[in-house]
């Protein structure tokens, strides 16, 4: 048996207890534990703040979004991104147009006089080109003959622009605007006006005219030339109504003359 003395065991120190972090309650200002729910004192419910939470959810979505890019889109050519298709136009998706080309072909359509265009049909393709007929809000109501939009199938880059058979836009050069073409709604409205003012000045009573509706007065232009012709009812000799026709035209914008035509029933 061994007679070396037994070492006495070392009594275990007890672990100091941290102490608890502390905090002012909003509402007694007592001090209490930071992470209590209800305040001992008042008995206040503590609301807890989430804002740091939020913000690093934010930042793992932002670092997993670019991730994703990294992984999945840039293998792709970066030149060509934004270079899509534009799915709400109905001119590049008749024409076929990525967005930057859409851009460039509505440029040339603005210099050359269209508002907002609202259709694009296809009529024919030959020798590298594709024509389209082409409408803007004010063309599809006033212009009688068509307005064609020639592109070019490789560069989708505006070769010719015609409107009733005459040229509007040529390689990269304006001839005329295609507004040249047609009477617009403001241009009818004061040649409606003017052609009112004629008419009153003829009348013997102009305060009992009655006109038309606009839709049943009839615009013409040719060259300069603008011709107005509609109708308006008076009382005749008889006191009975009668519809007299009558013809305005204009030269270069000003007054230049105006009849009356024979009325119906009239010899």
């Amino acid at each position: 048996m061994s007679d070396k003395p037994k070492k006495e065991k070392k009594e275990k120190k007890p672990k100091k207890e941290k102490a608890p972090k502390m905090m002012q309650c909003p509402a007694c200002h007592e001090e209490i534990p930071k992470n209590a729910k209800v305040c001992p004192r008042c008995a206040v419910k503590l609301k807890r703040n989430v804002l740091p939470l939020i913000l690093a959810a934010v930042l793992l979505l932002v670092i997993a979004a670019g991730v994703s890019i990294f992984v999945f889109h840039f293998p792709i050519d970066p030149t060509t991104l934004g270079e899509g298709k534009s799915s709400d136009s109905v001119l590049a998706a008749e024409m076929d147009l990525s967005a930057k080309e859409e851009e460039a072909v509505l440029a040339v359509l603005e210099q050359c006089g269209f508002k907002e265009i609202i259709e694009a049909t296809k009529v024919s393709s030959r020798e590298g080109t594709t024509s389209y007929k082409v409408e803007d809000t004010e063309t599809i109501r006033h212009l009688t003959g068509d307005a064609i939009v020639t592109l070019s199938d490789e560069t989708k880059t505006v070769n010719h622009i015609t409107c009733q058979d005459g040229d509007v836009y040529i390689s990269g050069h304006l001839i005329k605007l295609v507004s040249d073409f047609y009477l617009s709604s403001a241009q009818r409205n004061t040649y409606l006006d003017a052609s009112l003012e004629a008419v009153r000045a003829r009348l013997e009573d102009p305060e009992d005219a009655v006109f038309p509706s606009k839709s049943n007065w009839q615009f013409s232009m040719e060259g300069k030339r603008v011709t107005v012709e509609s109708s308006v009812t008076v009382k005749g000799a008889n006191g009975k109504d009668v519809v007299r026709p009558f013809v305005v035209e204009f030269e270069d914008g000003s007054f230049s003359s105006f009849a009356f035509q024979q009325a119906e029933g009239e010899e």
